[in-house]
């Protein structure tokens, strides 16, 4: 496990460490993993996902693919991916307790707990670069506090360089109550999944070993979407509008993530 500063930058890390010079990326994913690449010189190549979460399409025989464990809950998907491609890389941000799969997998702390920034890597093969060790940046905030302390943390965050993680980060993970958050984030998905369910087109659902990010929501229930708007907080919209033509659309339009902490 190699603790870095950020998980665009676990990214970035294998790419050089591996020498790729081509990566698939899902089309349904953070524009921060775009740049990630591009900074690296390394093209990439889009790919779609269907309903069940899983690609659209077989790729070449060693070809390095990154997929991302939507949400905490594709774990399955994951495994099955791994049993295909050998080069296969697992976004595992949105799946902070998924145990490490592929060629390598990476998580964020910053996207789980109340930290400015942190993510473990989890890669068999070791750089011999030397990286900076990284330093206080910013008072890190949830999106519920401060929604433009958030944004503007966010900024701060896209010109980060690979450098080690925060050392406070790491105190405070040390005495950090996991147990108790995981049981937090099940009881409300639960609660979210009662209401919601019969009115969004995402399927998901944790199985015993998984704990989710968030509750993804994709609705054109009107009623609906008042109603969580009404919240009184920012509501997190993943990954901006998909347009009609991808096939996409027909599930994950106007997905929004519903917090669990």
């Amino acid at each position: 496990m190699i603790k870095l500063n950020l998980a665009r930058n676990c990214l970035r890390y294998l790419i050089r460490v591996y020498g790729i010079r081509e990566i698939y990326l899902p089309y349904y994913s953070c524009n921060t993993l775009w740049h990630a690449v591009k900074k690296e010189d390394c093209n990439i190549k889009f790919y779609h996902i269907g309903s069940d979460f899983l690609p659209l399409k077989k790729f070449p025989e060693g070809a390095f693919i990154l997929y991302i464990n939507y949400f905490g809950m594709c774990g399955d998907n994951c495994r099955k991916l791994e049993g295909e491609y050998p080069n296969l890389i697992v976004d595992n941000t949105q799946a902070f307790y998924s145990e490490p799969m592929g060629l390598a997998s990476f998580n964020s702390l910053r996207k789980f707990f109340l930290v400015q920034n942190g993510a473990y890597l989890y890669t068999e093969r070791v750089s011999e670069e030397n990286f900076e060790q990284d330093k206080e940046l910013f008072i890190p905030v949830t999106m519920r506090e401060d929604y433009g302390k958030f944004l503007k943390n966010e900024h701060i965050l896209d010109k980060e360089n690979i450098k080690y993680i925060y050392p406070e980060t790491e105190n405070f993970m040390k005495n950090f109550d996991f147990e108790k958050d995981k049981n937090a984030r099940l009881e409300r998905f639960w609660e979210y999944h009662k209401i919601y369910n019969k009115y969004n087109s995402i399927k998901l659902v944790p199985t015993e070993k998984e704990v989710p990010y968030c509750y993804p929501l994709s609705t054109t229930d009107k009623n609906v979407q008042k109603e969580i708007s009404d919240f009184g907080y920012p509501l997190l919209s993943l990954w901006g509008e998909i347009t009609k033509d991808f096939p996409e659309y027909e599930f994950l339009n106007n997905t929004v993530a519903l917090p669990l902490r």
